[in-house]
């Protein structure tokens, strides 16, 4: 019998947000991440509430960091509408999950849907519950719940799945297919999966949040073409398009990469920014992920190379744009042809000649 859902409480909206408190709302090292965990938490986290939270898209470890969903103190408005995309989404077999062994990962709320709209009719959850998951289960509670709590369009009461009050058949359509990872292991899919509405929807709403600086009408049109994409999952265009923003996949991949400045040697990723090397608006959708396009600096350097003011040759040494002045390059304590060894190459040779070729200004 597997579980798929672990039983710690029930994922109500006071159980997350006491998670969600409980977390690092940062990214860190692994080990410094569980001491705050472990510091703050009132019970043995790394029992099984850390199951749950995973379960959840609150965090995941990877390659020794630490990646929180969560970056701020959500409301919980914010909360319960992340929790609506969850389950929505939330996938069996997962990382999280023991079991389900001759199952590919599917979405348990779609399953539902599209079992529920062949029927054209009210269906019994136990029926339906073997049915998907081909075994008993355990937790069935805990998943029963989830559903009842969060689902916008179904519900189960005295063991019949049917539909919330003023639904038609004809509205579960857009709740059938959804992004899924064909491999049950992929912690970062699985975590990309769940998005935060309120704060990630599309660029209309992101262009207004602190998550976007500087986005240009060109870029706005660019990541709009990238939303009309044939053959791409949703996951897969947010993937893109956080790209632009210097968020999720992109940033993670690149810290493991080459996580440090080459010109300061910072390498708390606090205070890196990620930075595509052939800009994210002339790149190709492969191009925009690929980490070899992409160096990661503080924010002043990051300023600097992103707008073409610095760039640097194939043997790693710093090239000047003429716009800047002598003093000013005093300040930024910068001298042109100097070397700096902790610059990656490894794979952005023809990046970085795009880069002087195209985005360095020469006067």
């Amino acid at each position: 019998m597997a579980d798929p859902i672990c039983r710690w409480r029930n994922p109500y909206v006071n159980t997350v947000i006491e998670l969600i408190n409980i977390l690092p709302k940062e990214e860190l090292t692994q080990v410094r991440a569980r001491e705050i965990v472990i510091n703050c938490s009132p019970y043995d986290f790394y029992r099984t509430p850390y199951q749950l939270a995973c379960q959840l898209g609150l965090y995941h470890e990877t390659g020794g960091r630490y990646f929180p969903k969560f970056t701020y103190t959500p409301t919980e408005t914010e909360v319960i509408h992340y929790l609506t995309n969850w389950i929505i989404h939330y996938a069996v077999p997962n990382p999280y999950t023991r079991g389900f062994d001759n199952l590919q990962p599917f979405s348990i709320h779609a399953e539902i849907c599209r079992l529920l709209i062949a029927a054209q009719a009210e269906i019994q959850w136990n029926d339906t519950r073997d049915q998907i998951f081909q075994q008993a289960i355990g937790n069935n509670d805990i998943m029963v719940n989830s559903i009842n709590s969060y689902s916008p369009i179904i519900s189960i009461t005295a063991g019949v799945i049917h539909l919330r009050e003023n639904k038609t058949y004809a509205d579960l359509k857009p709740y059938i297919d959804v992004d899924m990872s064909g491999d049950r292991n992929n912690k970062e899919y699985f975590f990309d999966l769940f998005t935060i509405p309120s704060r990630n929807e599309q660029v209309e709403q992101l262009q207004n949040t602190d998550l976007v600086t500087n986005l240009t009408m060109q870029d706005i049109e660019a990541i709009n073409q990238v939303q009309n994409i044939p053959n791409l999952t949703q996951t897969e265009k947010n993937q893109i398009v956080a790209a632009r923003i210097g968020q999720g996949l992109f940033r993670r991949n690149l810290l493991f990469d080459c996580g440090i400045c080459p010109l300061t040697g910072v390498n708390d990723s606090r205070f890196l920014i990620a930075s595509h090397i052939k800009p994210w608006r002339h790149s190709n959708n492969q191009e925009r992920l690929d980490i070899r396009n992409g160096l990661m600096f503080t924010p002043t350097y990051d300023k600097l190379f992103d707008n073409g003011f610095i760039s640097f040759t194939n043997d790693k040494r710093l090239i000047i744009s003429p716009l800047i002045s002598d003093e000013n390059k005093n300040r930024l304590s910068i001298d042109n042809n100097t070397e700096y060894p902790l610059l990656s190459l490894d794979g952005r040779v023809d990046y970085l000649t795009y880069h002087r070729d195209s985005i360095l200004k020469h006067g």
